[in-house]
């Protein structure tokens, strides 16, 4: 993710918490905390923090936060909340391709595509989710646990047709579609126009991909944001949910 999804971050940064699916914040961290059994002031890092909000809840409930993410409006509107929530996170601004991090945490999310499946023409579609795998992986404690949700490919694949992939909106080789979207701007501001691309994958490309960079999948949900659940993934919904942990070290 780079300039243009910068751009469009930066320009919503205002209203993205009022989006219909950011509204379950305290029950989608409830489920964070359950499915990676975190123990008291466990240290978290939140790939793609956005406006911090599951970071501040997990801060207001005890546990070490530090939230990364390459929009400084977003990250703007993070400090604002934590303040007014009179909580402590770590907020770093960084592309998260790139971001080394300076510990090791106890569990590592990245939820909401804030950091993974969210392309434009300048990203390298094959390596760049693969560096933010490696860049959780290395974040990881030994027996650390991680939380991500990724953009479903069922339900691209039900939701195209042939002339989508004639006219070059749609590549089946890398199952990745491309859009325009103007964001219209407030007080006077310009609107913003996106040419992204969201790329979207299979559970079974998942699990090969994160075992490559030593990471381990142990189950899938289906559930997308604002609807988390604890079963099987449906063909049509818009993400699903990999919740695995570090392999341990080979001796």
């Amino acid at each position: 993710m780079s300039g243009v999804w910068k751009a469009f971050f930066d320009k919503v940064a205002d209203r993205y918490e009022r989006e219909v699916f950011t509204l379950n914040t305290v029950a989608e961290v409830d489920f964070i905390i359950e499915e990676l059994e975190l123990k008291a002031g466990a240290s978290i890092l939140d790939i793609g923090c956005g406006s911090g909000r599951h970071a501040i809840e997990l801060a207001r409930r005890g546990f070490n936060l530090t939230g990364v993410d390459i929009s400084s409006g977003m990250l703007a509107m993070a400090r604002k909340n934590a303040k007014e929530a009179d909580v402590q996170v770590e907020f770093v601004e960084c592309a998260a391709q790139n971001f080394t991090a300076s510990k090791q945490y106890d569990a590592v999310l990245s939820l909401c595509e804030g950091a993974l499946c969210l392309f434009d023409d300048d990203d390298d579609i094959w390596s760049r989710d693969m560096a933010i795998f490696a860049n959780m992986a290395e974040a990881l404690s030994s027996d650390g646990r991680f939380l991500i949700t990724v953009l479903n490919a069922f339900r691209l694949i039900r939701s195209i047709s042939d002339v989508d992939v004639a006219a070059g909106t749609v590549d089946l080789f890398t199952l990745s579609s491309r859009f325009e979207n103007e964001v219209s701007g407030h007080d006077g501001e310009e609107s913003v126009k996106i040419c992204g691309i969201e790329r979207y994958y299979t559970p079974s490309e998942l699990v090969r991909m994160v075992n490559r960079i030593g990471l381990k999948i142990d189950k899938v949900y289906g559930g997308s944001a604002g609807g988390w659940l604890r079963g099987p993934l449906k063909l049509d919904e818009i993400e699903f949910m990999a919740i695995g942990r570090k392999k341990p070290a080979k001796a």
